[in-house]
């Protein structure tokens, strides 16, 4: 049968359908940000089904490396050290006026006491996607190549339809929705465009070819996670807007391998003799990446024809000038493109709760500060556990429009790396040299330089959500200065096992909180104690309750064994625990020693330092940092209790960690997740 081509094409394609068929989650796309959410989905025990267009992983790395809040996000999937083998860490860049060094200036990184990943990774993204393509496979998880979504929409039963249909699943008796996707592939060559990949930053609904014969599939799926780019198919059928402005510069950038007198062996930025700019930085293969200096877009200027016009010799040509009088020759191409910059945002990443937009789908912007694919996914991360939960029947649909917490994020990303790219236009030449690296270098971390002091920002270690049925203010208590509240990372610190509660030596063992609160489908419970858990006086403080021992001892036995036994789900997270319980408890302490050893919190003391990291365990805040960084104090408080979400941002916190403290935090779980 013949079926309708995508908009803007002229003519009609033949194809044949395949029977219905069904899966919980459909993926469109199979970037970094539709493997990414395929991997955590599957370890969270959710089939998927991942389509991709290309017929395999494009060597063409638009994104070149990761964030220090992508690395966390790798930590907590147990997958970091993967991506860490293959990458390279920044450390300086060399800056030239021609072809005479001007000055060679460090890449500093956040501190390490903020994260242990306080740098740049260098990493092109096909070696991202190679990665996640290699722990897909060893899940039995394989990228659907060839197939592209042509069209999609979500299907909304009345109860009728819901009782008679049951191709989806049993039969029911209530209403029901889905989402119904035809996807399809040529039965001869592959998907691709003449115009496709002519001019890389475009946003426009993909043409189609002509005179193709296809196979067509129909998919029906709980939910549909459109990872489909820039050109996003799924957001153009759904006629999901797509705000923002086309920037008017232009860019030349080319991969390949060259001959020069001039070393190009690091990050290397060149001001031209015509004071047109070159950015150059090496590629994991031994090939280089060069960016150049396109001027603006002129009026009427088809950038297809551009980009169709640009030669190797012009772009040789060019290069040599700005670089001369020393030398420079290609002798191999692996990319020559033109790209334009696009910052824009989708009016909404939810439709209908069924179908969310992530990464370029849902945002493009400027390369500047690296925030595009880390952005992503952040994205993926934040979805995934949503759908795991929902689809395990642990979480209320509700859950997944929290999602929308994300488009904020996207907002942040855009005005960051407008910000970064217009940031000190007139301040002098080294202002406008690093100005101009920022530019160039897609995703390298370059704003760590002093002059922006945007570390923390571009390192995504900053991201906050803002208050919603996820992220809950306490009822009564007074809202905190902004770094405490509910929304934002989770912070790190270093923390040390304790001996016994008659000691107050602590062990040797150092660990990093962020080790702790590892997983990909967990909440990780901080619990705050202060100075106080041998303390016998267990008055409150400031009119909020604390906490001894023995009492912390009950509490977690019976919040926690509830917890676990009201809310679980199979899946096959491997993070360093052994168990899948979906609840993590930490305790966090300034002291942790009993003056009577015969005394029944000194036993209680005992028992939770010899726990299992999780279950309740003692750790010591020797440093005082922990407890400052939550806003607890240290010594003689009430301490407190935080709630880290399963993506690592905190959802609820709560002052005091006594019995009302801990009805407080049920009740918290009790309104987000399923009754």
């Amino acid at each position: 049968m013949a079926t309708t081509a995508s908009s803007g094409s002229t003519t009609s394609s033949s194809s044949t359908h395949s029977a219905i068929s069904t899966v919980p989650v459909l993926i469109a796309g199979g970037g970094p940000v539709g493997l990414f959410e395929a991997y955590l989905l599957t370890k969270l025990g959710i089939q998927v089904r991942i389509i991709e267009r290309e017929m395999a992983i494009s060597p063409l790395s638009k994104a070149l490396g990761l964030q220090a809040r992508s690395m966390e996000i790798f930590q907590m999937a147990g997958i970091v050290d993967k991506f860490l083998e293959r990458g390279t860490k920044l450390k300086d860049f060399n800056i030239y006026i021609g072809n005479r060094k001007a000055a060679t200036i460090p890449v500093m990184g956040v501190s390490a006491a903020d994260t242990q990943y306080g740098f740049g990774l260098f990493l092109e993204q096909a070696k991202t996607s190679e990665i996640l393509v290699e722990e897909l496979e060893k899940m039995g998880v394989k990228v659907d190549h060839g197939w592209e979504l042509l069209d999609t929409k979500v299907v909304e039963e009345s109860e009728e339809e819901g009782i008679q249909e049951a191709s989806v699943g049993e039969k029911r008796s209530h209403k029901q929705a889905y989402v119904e996707t035809i996807i399809r592939r040529a039965l001869s060559g592959d998907n691709t465009t003449v115009d496709e990949k002519k001019v890389l930053g475009d946003v426009d609904l993909l043409t189609e070819q002509t005179d193709k014969v296809y196979e067509t599939q129909v998919i029906r799926s709980e939910y549909l996670v459109a990872a489909d780019g820039g050109r996003s198919t799924v957001r153009h059928k759904l006629n999901i807007g797509f705000p923002g402005r086309t920037l008017t510069h232009k860019t030349l950038m080319w991969d390949g391998k060259y001959e020069s007198d001039m070393d190009f062996s690091g990050v290397t930025l060149v001001h031209g003799v015509d004071r047109k700019n070159v950015i150059a930085f090496p590629l994991t293969n031994g090939s280089i990446r060069m960016g150049v200096e396109g001027g603006s877009v002129e009026p009427g200027e088809d950038l297809a024809k551009t980009a169709q016009d640009l030669t190797v010799e012009r772009f040789e040509e060019l290069v040599s000038t700005r670089i001369a009088p020393a030398k420079f020759k290609i002798t191999e191409t692996d990319w020559l493109t033109v790209f334009k910059i696009n910052e824009r945002r989708a009016e909404h990443f939810v439709y209908k709760n069924r179908i969310f937009l992530a990464g370029d789908a849902a945002h493009v912007h400027s390369p500047a500060g690296g925030q595009g694919l880390n952005t992503g996914l952040q994205d993926a991360h934040n979805l995934a556990w949503k759908l795991a939960f929902v689809l395990n029947k642990v979480a209320p649909p509700s859950l997944l429009q929290t999602y929308e917490e994300r488009e904020p994020m996207a907002d942040r990303a855009i005005e960051l790396s407008s910000m970064i790219l217009n940031r000190n236009r007139n301040l002098g030449f080294m202002s406008m040299m690093k100005r101009r690296v920022f530019y160039f270098l897609s995703p390298l971390i370059f704003s760590v330089m002093k002059t922006f002091s945007f570390a923390s920002e571009v390192s995504m270690l900053q991201v906050r959500y803002q208050p919603n049925a996820l992220n809950k203010n306490h009822a009564t208590q007074p809202v905190l200065s902004e770094k405490f509240q509910v929304g934002v990372r989770a912070y790190d610190c270093t923390l040390h096992s304790a001996q016994s509660a008659s000691s107050s030596i602590k062990d040797s063992t150092q660990i990093r909180l962020h080790e702790l609160t590892i997983g990909i489908g967990r909440f990780h419970i901080l619990v705050f104690t202060s100075d106080m858990l041998a303390v016998k006086d267990t008055s409150a403080i400031n009119g909020i309750e604390r906490t001894h021992a023995k009492e912390l001892e009950n509490n977690i036995n019976n919040y926690v064994r509830r917890w676990r036994s009201k809310w679980s789900f199979n899946s096959s997270m491997t993070d360093g625990y052994q168990d899948k319980d979906l609840f993590k408890v930490h305790i966090i302490a300034g002291s942790a020693t009993a003056a009577d050893e015969e005394d029944e919190d000194s036993s209680s003391l005992d028992t939770l330092i010899k726990k299992n990291a999780g279950d309740g365990k003692i750790f010591l805040d020797d440093t005082k940092v922990g407890h400052q960084r939550y806003g607890f104090l240290w010594n003689k408080g009430p301490g407190g209790i935080v709630v880290v979400r399963p993506d690592s941002h905190i959802g609820y916190r709560v002052n005091g960690a006594g019995e009302d403290a801990w009805k407080d935090v049920d009740e918290f779980f009790s309104s987000i997740l399923a009754l």
